[in-house]
């Protein structure tokens, strides 16, 4: 009796131990995705987007010219306010006249002594021509005259000449303003003695006014610019541009671009572009740091992920995905602008992909993961 209890408590323990495996063999699938590393994801989805692009830049003159001296002399009035605007060919120096004068009054009767021997030069040629005809003279002297009034010809258009110039430096004692725009202070005060060439102001056209930018070479804004403006002057309009201030407030002028260089710097690797801003009532100045806004730009099938999404790898940009197994990859993608809180994605992704942007510090190739869905931010 006791050895038939004893066989039927081995076989209980048999039995339970036999069915406690079945029970944790079963288990074991569902325990293993519980305990997998959770990650969110966003799965990625095309869109049109409108961007918009602004730029810092810098504001300059329309044209800047250098008032200079074009002859030496003593600097004897200066005609204009600085700071104020001055219209082109207002006067606004003068030099001492009175040694141009007497050279011009010199070149004058020289002038007038080479008149008077081309005349006697003119009378001989006709008569030794007539005598010639004649066969009063001989050839030698009917080439003797000829020279010689030919001679007393060429010497009367180099006192033309001289005559003329001397006109020229009398008339640039007076010194005008060779643009219109707003004259700065002067270089050189009256009573000094300058010479030829010297500056003695500056002008500058404010209206319209020029604002240069740069744009990154990968930014979406220059691919735009370079595709709306033509090397050779085919396109009928530009874009609009408009200014915002320091103070954040827009610039009531609509402009236009009217430069965008075809060469990128190999130092900064941007592209130089250029607005002009119409500035009637000269409100803005040279010198000036503004912001340049471009209009919206359109990219349709665009893909953007959330910042947070994107890992700096070395030079590169990466992502992690999980693919169809529920593993975690690694994509390396090129990078556009930021759009909000997310990266524009050049290249790299496509509709579809799920990409992870909340668990990554623990992350490994190959690895398994539970993904959970997040909306796109």
């Amino acid at each position: 009796m006791r050895q038939d209890k004893l066989v039927g408590a081995v076989l209980a323990g048999t039995l339970m131990t036999i069915l406690s495996a079945c029970s944790d063999t079963n288990a074991t699938p569902q325990e293993d995705v519980v305990n997998l590393p959770r990650v969110l994801v966003v799965t990625v989805e095309t869109e049109n987007l409108r961007l918009e692009r602004s730029f810092p830049g810098n504001t300059q003159g329309s044209m800047v010219a250098e008032v200079r001296s074009r002859v030496e002399g003593l600097l004897e009035s200066r005609n204009f306010d600085e700071g104020q605007y001055v219209e082109q060919g207002q006067p606004m120096f003068s030099i001492e006249k009175a040694p141009y004068e007497v050279e011009l009054q010199r070149a004058r009767s020289d002038l007038s002594s080479a008149e008077a021997t081309y005349s006697s030069a003119q009378r001989d040629w006709q008569r030794v021509e007539n005598l010639f005809s004649d066969g009063a003279i001989s050839g030698r002297e009917r080439d003797q005259a000829q020279s010689a009034y030919e001679l007393a010809q060429a010497e009367l258009e180099a006192e033309q000449a001289t005559v003329r110039d001397a006109e020229l430096r009398y008339n640039y004692t007076d010194i005008n303003a060779p643009v219109d725009g707003v004259a700065g202070r002067e270089r050189v005060s009256v009573g000094n003695l300058i010479s030829e060439g010297e500056i003695l102001a500056t002008i500058t056209r404010l209206d319209p006014l020029y604002v240069t930018f740069s744009v990154a070479e990968n930014d979406i804004a220059a691919r735009y610019l370079l595709s709306n403006t033509a090397v050779d002057g085919s396109r009928d309009s530009n874009p609009t541009a408009r200014l915002v201030l320091q103070d954040g407030t827009t610039h009531p002028m609509e402009g236009y671009i009217d430069y965008v260089s075809r060469v990128i710097s190999s130092a900064t690797g941007t592209i130089e572009a250029r607005a002009v801003i119409p500035n009637p009532d000269m409100d803005l100045l040279p010198g000036q740091f503004v912001r340049v806004q471009l209009p919206r730009i359109e990219i349709a099938n665009a893909i953007a992920v959330p910042q947070r999404a994107v890992v700096q790898s070395g030079r590169r940009s990466v992502v992690y995905i999980v693919d169809g197994n529920d593993s975690i990859q690694v994509r390396e993608v090129t990078l556009g602008v930021r759009v909000g809180s997310r990266m524009l994605i050049q290249e790299g992704l496509a509709a579809g992909d799920r990409v992870v942007v909340e668990g990554l510090s623990l992350l490994r190739t190959g690895a398994r993961v539970r993904a959970e869905e997040v909306d796109s931010e």
